[in-house]
């Protein structure tokens, strides 16, 4: 299989995955963005996760 297969079973992860320092669950506005975008965790892409914590520790 590769990695850009489809399935309507079953869903992928890294093998190595990567540190984003949020923990689940996340705080209100990472949760707010995937719930105003529709979009899943596994497809937010390492670039995005850093802007999603660093504006978090800007709200804070």
């Amino acid at each position: 299989m590769k990695s850009d297969d489809v399935s309507d079973t079953w869903v992928t992860f890294p093998a190595t995955p990567f540190l984003i320092g949020l923990s689940y669950p996340f705080p209100a506005f990472t949760q707010s963005f995937f719930t105003l975008t529709g979009m899943s965790y596994i497809q937010a892409m390492p670039m995005m996760w850093r802007v999603l914590y660093t504006l978090e520790n800007i709200i804070e």
